[in-house]
């Protein structure tokens, strides 16, 4: 009789699961998990949605109020979610859970403190933001000068304040986007220049110049909403406007902004328009995708819309499409790339294919949608 040896013991076990594998088709394989797009909801909520069902798998509640806007954290595990009632909720990603919340207001006193968006540390210990004290006296109310602000996400509370420099010092402060550097130093304000501040005293230490924006009030340098999960590490890349230096035309192009070094690197595309949302880019970085506003501001009448894609690396527009769009809504692109989303204000989202522009569903929620949104992909 023939003993089997341990080789072909184990050729036996391993036919069956090759056979399986022959006859499972290749791009059943081949197939990955879509990402997970969070939006906040007027009735309390975040909503997550899984891109390859194209439904809501999971309702958040939040402990403080309605959801006003979204950031992730550095590390990808975590989601910061500031409410309208002045508080910032710490979603975890991996449980779905609220796991830490709190209210910027000042105790029980009669004062609120308002805030901007935030943006995370390095550390994922600090939020950076600005804010603005507003007091209620028997016959009136006071308002404070707005202030750079520091948060402790573990003592739940602002524990520095910092003055604005005096050219910035305004009723409406700084009202940009920020970015904090890889090594947890630098804090850039995105507005009408590139503004960056040393985070240890507060201090400017330099300025990227752009152009001035066509009204007072307008950003040259359109980051768009929540974060793009297809953008490199430490680098910003995004549409901006400027003007021409020999026509004085206004014109946009294409910025690329290395958050270590400072570098930027950027260059004019065409005539600039009456708007554009934010840059948002493909998975290998070689498109970028934005909506164009043409012909006049989102209440009239003659505006039209377009979706516009880049080819990022030859800073070149390549393709544009007319659709007919809301009054009022964000923009934003799949994990994938090979989708677009059109969608607030109301309870739905328009999904788009990113290659024909033809409208491929609606969905519909029970609620209106409030924030931007936060698309992560498959870690």
């Amino acid at each position: 009789m023939k003993t089997l040896t341990g080789k072909t013991i184990l050729a036996a076990r391993l036919l069956p699961l090759l056979a399986l594998l022959l006859l499972t088709p290749l791009a059943a394989l081949a197939q990955k998990p879509g990402g997970m797009l969070y939006l906040g909801t007027w009735n309390r909520l975040i909503l997550v949605i899984d891109e390859a069902q194209m439904k809501v798998v999971e309702q958040i509640p939040l402990q403080t109020g309605t959801p006003r806007d979204l950031t992730l954290s550095y590390d990808k595990k975590k989601i910061y979610v500031t409410t309208w009632n002045n508080s910032i909720e710490v979603i975890d990603i991996a449980t779905r859970k609220v796991i830490n919340h709190f209210t910027l207001n000042i105790g029980n006193l009669p004062a609120r403190t308002t805030f901007a968006g935030v943006a995370p540390d390095p550390t994922d210990q600090f939020l950076y933001t600005t804010v603005q004290v507003v007091n209620k006296q028997i016959d009136r109310f006071t308002v404070e000068k707005p202030k750079f602000a520091v948060i402790d996400l573990a003592q739940k509370k602002i524990t520095k304040t910092f003055d604005f420099p005096k050219e910035h010092d305004s009723p409406f402060g700084f009202m940009a986007n920020f970015r904090v550097s890889p090594d947890g130093k630098l804090l850039y304000v995105f507005k009408e220049d590139v503004l960056i501040f040393d985070l240890q005293e507060f201090k400017q230490v330099d300025k990227i110049e752009l152009s001035k924006p066509p009204h007072p009030g307008a950003f040259t340098v359109r980051l768009g909403g929540g974060d793009d999960p297809n953008e490199e590490p430490g680098i910003v890349t995004s549409v901006f406007n400027a003007t021409d230096p020999l026509v004085r035309r206004a014109m946009f192009g294409i910025a690329r902004l290395d958050l270590a070094s400072r570098n930027l690197d950027f260059a004019p595309i065409g005539p600039a328009t009456t708007g554009m949302t934010g840059l948002r880019l493909t998975p290998d970085r070689k498109f970028g995708y934005t909506v164009a506003y043409l012909g006049g501001n989102r209440a009239e009448p003659t505006r039209r819309t377009e979706f516009w894609v880049f080819d990022v690396a030859a800073r070149k527009l390549i393709k544009k499409q007319e659709f007919e769009s809301r009054s009022r809504f964000f923009f934003a692109l799949s994990s994938d790339g090979k989708q677009i989303y059109i969608y607030g204000a109301g309870p739905t989202i328009e999904v788009y294919d990113a290659d024909t522009f033809k409208q491929q569903r609606v969905l519909t929620f029970d609620g209106d949608i409030t924030t931007q949104m936060l698309v992560v992909r498959p870690r």
